[in-house]
């Protein structure tokens, strides 16, 4: 027996007792004799990944690659390294010509499923997955790693079957109650989410997962201040886990703490640079923070662009659009939110409305949960194309197929937005409009479709974009077919005034309960009624019943009431005189349904577009009288406003019939707008007078 042969014979009997100290020291002898020997590479980079070096495991499995490009044994375990290296592009690659070489690799196949989930291939993972799990059906990994690929691809019935399955196999696993919790949230199953993520945390309390997910399911249940417990907990146990602060970031924000929110997502960030989802999500916190003004946010958004963007853009796009200046152009509109949500109901009559001899439109939908509003849209489009589960690059490429002459972003940095494909400038004319109040800070997207009151020209310099204002207001309102009738004014069989406001908790600053404190303290005693999700919870009505406190308000004069159904939402309004709008994040679908009840809606218009949503509505409803343009005056129109009955019960007697005839109603008006501002950016694209 060689030398060599007897330090690895040695070396391996210390490896397989876990004495890994002792088979490093002989791997290493055997590698003086023999540098080039495949074998001792191989062993070594198995010592490495054991001991949680997956990128010094690759430098030796690389070798022995090299040296035997047909061994399925070093391809697969290369490729599993690349993918706990954080190289799951190229462990693709190793994983593939494996599974050319040996189709029925089960545990190849398992570590390429990962890799195509790594890489949003989600179809491709599903496939792979499920092929692993029909040549070994009794692995509880294996079920658990179909469920999850299931998962990305919205296939949420059969990621069920999957996870129950690897529970049944394996019930004291942590990864498995965790893929069944993961099921069970996504099909909106919260109650049995919260058991099985539950389950996994006590199986494997060292399986940070499993306690995010808890912490996001108790989120979704609306237990909010447990979910931001939980949160807590996975910082302090995992302080390096960006996920957990941007979870209690997102939590934060729900519960009404903005700057706690803000600090979350900016430790979040500093422990994962390069998430461009976490950099987006502290831009949205941003917004609607008090503190900020629209040249601070514009810097922020730039630091989103120079990171995320910039690297992306093309030094010289090439188009081949035909340059014809009258033709029909495409319209492409890209949302995550083509459903029951702001933008998709305002969107949806919108792109009922186009006139088809001027624009064909094409809707490209990151819905990831469709119901009624998604149907109609796709309905109302001439080409729908889902684009929840492809990568930018694929989703890059078909634009271009298309041909899109004009592409229009309705997410800015709101969730599940594809601003990486927009900067890869797949259209000769990017712009955003309506989806979100500020600038996108992208180089890449041409134009900021305004108003003049949402945007005047002294707010041009908050914008990386042009400002295109159009002549009219940027957004229409489709009343809903069932709401509720509009009764007699409260006030009128009521020693007191009530005020409300049925807008997110997030949107609620400190400076907007100084202001309503104000309100209230005028308009001796009036109440007000807060309405939303989240308000169920008892630690989130005790910290604004605080905040009030602070303010000089007795808590007991505020009525906080949680989620319930739409319509149910709308007859609360019954029960309110006045409407009081969010600052400085100023409300949109709120106001307009507030409108809709019959409710005037007093706002306070701001220095920023974001601050000047209502005010927009309000203008365009003809209800201009509304609009205070500082804090004095929006306490002085309020109890104007609580101080003559009379005047209420005739503006909640005939508001339907005045929105009926009010641009704010007219969709096709908005159309024609839009078709007009499409034409005169394709006109300056081409370079012709407009």
């Amino acid at each position: 027996m060689s030398e060599v042969r007897t330090l690895l014979d040695a070396g391996l009997a210390h490896h397989k007792a876990g004495r890994l100290s002792e088979a490093d020291d002989l791997y290493n002898q055997a590698r003086v004799l023999e540098p080039e020997n495949t074998e001792v590479d191989h062993l070594s980079g198995l010592l490495a990944f054991q001991n949680g070096n997956a990128a010094d495991a690759a430098g030796y499995f690389e070798r022995v690659v090299a040296a035997e490009p047909a061994n399925v044994k070093y391809l697969g375990n290369l490729g599993a390294a690349w993918l706990v290296s954080g190289r799951p592009e190229d462990a693709l690659g190793v994983l593939e010509r494996a599974i050319e070489i040996d189709p029925e690799g089960v545990d190849v196949l398992n570590n390429l499923a990962a890799a195509y989930r790594e890489t949003d291939r989600f179809s491709d993972a599903a496939i792979v997955a499920n092929r692993a799990v029909s040549l070994r059906p009794n692995d509880a990994e294996l079920q658990t790693n179909l469920a999850v690929a299931l998962l990305g691809t919205a296939q949420s019935d059969a990621a069920l079957s999957a996870a129950q399955r690897a529970v049944e196999l394996a019930p004291n696993s942590p990864e498995a109650q965790n893929a069944l919790g993961s099921a069970y949230l996504a099909l909106q199953q919260r109650k049995e989410a919260i058991g099985a993520f539950r389950a996994a945390v006590t199986a494997g309390p060292d399986f940070a997962d499993a306690t995010r997910n808890l912490a996001l399911s108790l989120q979704e249940a609306k237990q909010l201040s447990e979910a931001a417990k939980t949160y807590q907990k996975a910082t302090e146990r995992w302080p390096e886990d960006a996920a957990a602060y941007a979870g209690l970031a997102r939590t934060s924000r729900m519960m009404g703490r903005t700057d706690h929110a803000v600090e979350a997502y900016r430790m979040a960030i500093s422990l994962s640079p390069g998430n461009r989802r976490y950099h987006s999500n502290l831009l949205f916190s941003l917004v609607g923070d008090a503190n900020q003004d629209g040249e601070s946010l514009l810097a922020e958004h730039r630091k989103w662009h120079e990171q995320h963007a910039l690297p992306l853009e093309p030094a010289a796009p090439q188009y081949t659009n035909i340059r014809n200046p009258q033709r029909r152009l495409k319209i492409g509109y890209v949302s995550a939110d083509f459903r029951s949500h702001p933008v998709g109901r305002i969107v949806q009559p919108v792109i009922a409305a186009h006139d088809r001899n001027v624009v064909e439109v094409f809707c490209y939908s990151g819905t990831a949960k469709p119901d009624g509003v998604t149907n109609e849209t796709e309905e109302s489009c001439d080409n729908w194309q889902p684009i929840q589960n492809l990568p930018d690059d694929a989703v890059f490429d078909l634009i271009g197929e298309d041909k899109i002459d004009i592409l229009i972003d309705l997410s800015g940095h709101s969730a599940r937005n594809r601003l990486t494909v927009f900067a890869r400038k797949p259209a000769p004319i990017q712009a955003s409009w309506m989806g979100y109040m500020s600038t996108t800070g992208l180089s890449a997207i041409d134009y900021y479709i305004g108003d003049e009151i949402h945007t005047p020209e002294e707010f041009d310099h908050h914008f990386s974009e042009e400002v295109y204002r159009l002549r009219r207001n940027l957004t229409c309102f489709d009343p809903p077919d069932d709401a509720p009738p509009v009764r007699p004014l409260p006030a009128e069989s009521s020693e007191s005034v009530t005020f409300g406001c049925f807008g997110n908790p997030g949107k609620i600053s400190d400076a907007c309960i100084e202001l309503w404190a104000r309100l209230l303290k005028t308009v001796e005693g009036s109440r007000l009624i807060l309405r939303y999700q989240g308000y169920e919870d008892p630690e989130v009505r005790q910290d604004f019943a605080q905040r009030f406190s602070s303010a000089g308000i007795d808590p007991s004069r505020i009525d906080f009431e949680g989620s319930t159904a739409y319509r149910d939402v709308l007859d609360t309004y019954n029960r309110v005189d006045i409407a009081l709008d969010t600052y400085p994040y100023s409300g949109t679908m709120t106001t307009m349904e507030a409108l809709w009840m019959g409710v005037p809606l007093v706002t306070l218009a701001g220095d920023r577009t974001l601050v000047r949503q209502s005010a927009g509505q309000l203008s365009a409803a003809g209800l201009s009288e509304c609009i205070a343009y500082d804090a004095d005056r929006f306490v002085a129109l309020a109890t104007s406003l609580a101080q003559d009955i009379d005047a209420l019960k005739t503006s909640r007697s005939s508001m339907r019939n005045r929105l009926l005839d009010s641009p704010l109603c007219d969709t096709v008006d908005l159309a024609r707008a839009l078709e007009e501002a499409y034409r005169s950016m394709w006109l300056n694209f081409l370079g012709k007078p407009t």
